[in-house]
């Protein structure tokens, strides 16, 4: 082999090293992100879930009451209600991710 060809050869696996290095980068900064948004819907699902919790125990017949403990086997309404609003927290910041994405489209 000549010098010429070896040398391409590392330059090739130079570039190649550097896109390897960019995703992996691109990689862990997505999963950060994803992260943190775990977080903040954790935190902002408690007081979501008290809300909800307080509005149906205090405005909701008893027939309601007794479906709802029939869903929740008997566990905490506040379980439930808290599950919902990470659920629906989670599905909004989904839409919007998905409105956002198609929007900032580039047009062909």
């Amino acid at each position: 082999m000549s010098s010429a060809t070896i040398a391409k050869e590392k330059a090739a696996l130079a570039q190649e090293e550097g896109k390897l290095k960019k995703l992996i980068a691109t990689i862990k900064k997505f999963f950060a992100k994803e992260f943190l948004w775990v977080l903040f819907v954790l935190l902002l699902g408690l007081p979501i879930g008290l809300i909800i919790t307080y509005i149906i125990e205090t405005y909701s017949s008893e027939k309601i009451m007794e479906m709802i403990n029939k869903l929740l086997n008997g566990k905490p309404l506040f379980i439930g209600a808290y599950a919902v609003s990470l659920a629906g927290i989670y599905f909004t910041r989904t839409v919007v991710g998905a409105i956002n994405l198609m929007a900032n489209k580039p047009k062909s």
